[in-house]
């Protein structure tokens, strides 16, 4: 049976096409657009666009009714993550070169991502962050940034996909046309920007098929002809990165890395990097910017620098440094953990069952200073088409920042229905999005 919600008054989709406005008495075109979905949704498997989570390969959802967004609303925001880039570089240079800084020592040398060794370096170009993504919801209109991520932010591939499949089977079902904007173009020109070669040789680092972003890792490696590697793939000789090809070992002059654990996997590169060998995209130590409780002191950090907040973010601390009764102050609020990605270890307290929470709570209790506790936004929902039905859902958007530069592609994830979290670990759609 079709069951229909409401449509969110204020959601960032508007019904331009005709055909939409018509589809809830129209059974049958409506039958057949589901139709539509499923088939979506049987290619995205075959061709292998899935997450592994959970010791399995997860077809990756597409809900392919698109989210349109203004072009004065992308340039607001754009210009927003230009100054947003600008403060996270400058606190990294800042702390890594011994400067003060309004984040307290104890809570960025507590991070899991501060690296010693990048004190007193100076990363190439003086840049520790070329590519970032930032997450934003709207609320009543206005744009809110709920997260940075900054060491490996994925997604843009997941933006790509879902326009390639919606377009290919449903291309013909819409009047306005939407494009997939120029992320793969900006991405190539960030990651040769990394070298100061005229023709760079770039390696995208993989720790493998077990990875839960290796669809991405595949799919740029495949579009922007690059080298996929692995760990073992790569040799250290005479402080020089070489990876191995079916033409013998090449130098290597950019590594854009999609692992974590450098010095587990690749023993000597960080050495090989710190000696200026080799440029590594984002450089190793940026996971203090992304670390929660820094997340809190954003818009200090950005006063500090004289840099304009021109997004808003919600009201966020780190839960270790309050002295009053914990259940009481957090009992509203999401709550995360410092190190938490992709949607593991985010708490909507709010939403959960009280057994849950009670847990939760408990969790929170014994180490607080791995907590941060974020208010709780009551973002807009769009329209999504799941299964059979259409729901109004609460959704994100994920825009991509190469530098300076925001990328017109742009992801929007699908909260579950019943949930807030719309990250894919989570069990969220993707959705096409249209800059109009």
């Amino acid at each position: 049976m079709i069951k229909f919600k409401r449509f969110s008054e204020n959601s960032f989709l508007e019904f331009n096409d005709e055909k939409y406005k018509t589809l809830e008495n129209d059974l049958e075109e409506i039958h057949n657009y589901f139709k539509y979905v499923n088939l979506i949704n049987q290619l995205a498997y075959r061709e292998g666009f899935t997450f592994y989570t959970k010791n399995f390969y997860r077809s990756i959802k597409v809900d392919p009714v698109p989210r349109l967004i203004d072009s004065s609303l992308f340039e607001k925001i754009s210009e927003g993550l230009k100054s947003r880039a600008e403060a996270i570089n400058k606190f990294l240079y800042e702390y890594y070169h011994r400067d003060k800084v309004i984040v307290p020592d104890i809570l960025i040398e507590s991070s899991p991502y501060f690296r010693p060794e990048m004190i007193d370096f100076d990363p190439p170009k003086g840049i520790y962050v070329y590519i970032f993504g930032e997450d934003i919801v709207n609320v009543n209109g206005i744009p809110f940034i709920l997260e940075d991520n900054v060491r490996i932010p994925s997604g843009m591939s997941y933006a790509l996909k879902s326009s390639d499949l919606t377009e290919r089977v449903l291309g013909d079902y819409y009047h306005i046309k939407g494009n997939e904007g120029d992320g793969l173009e900006k991405l190539k020109k960030t990651l040769e920007k990394a070298s100061d070669t005229k023709d760079p040789v770039i390696v995208i680092l993989t720790d493998g098929t077990l990875n839960s972003a290796y669809f991405e890792h595949k799919y740029f490696s495949d579009k922007l002809n690059l080298i996929l590697a692995e760990p073992s793939d790569l040799k250290i000789k005479e402080n020089e990165v070489l990876v191995d090809t079916i033409e013998g070992e090449i130098h290597v002059d950019v590594i854009y890395r999609r692992i974590e654990d450098l010095d587990i996997l690749t023993p000597g590169l960080m050495n090989t990097y710190l000696r200026g060998n080799v440029n590594i995209v984002n450089a190793p130590g940026t996971g203090i910017a992304d670390d929660k409780l820094t997340f809190c002191f954003m818009p200090q950090i950005m006063k500090e620098f004289g840099i304009n907040e021109e997004i808003r973010q919600p009201f966020s601390f780190p839960i270790g440094t309050t002295k009053e009764d914990v259940e009481k102050k957090i009992e509203n609020m999401v709550i995360k953990r410092r190190e938490g990605y992709g949607g593991a270890g985010t708490f909507v307290l709010h939403d959960m069952p009280e057994e849950e929470k009670i847990k939760v709570i408990n969790e929170v209790r014994k180490t607080p200073e791995e907590f941060m506790a974020q208010e709780l936004l009551d973002f807009d929902t769009v329209i999504s088409a799941i299964d059979d039905s259409f729901y109004q859902t609460y959704a994100d958007l994920r825009f991509f920042v190469y530098i300076d530069e925001t990328s017109s592609t742009i992801l929007s994830r699908v909260a579950p229905i019943g949930s807030r979290v719309t990250n894919n670990s989570s069990g969220g759609l993707v959705k096409p999005v249209w800059k109009i």
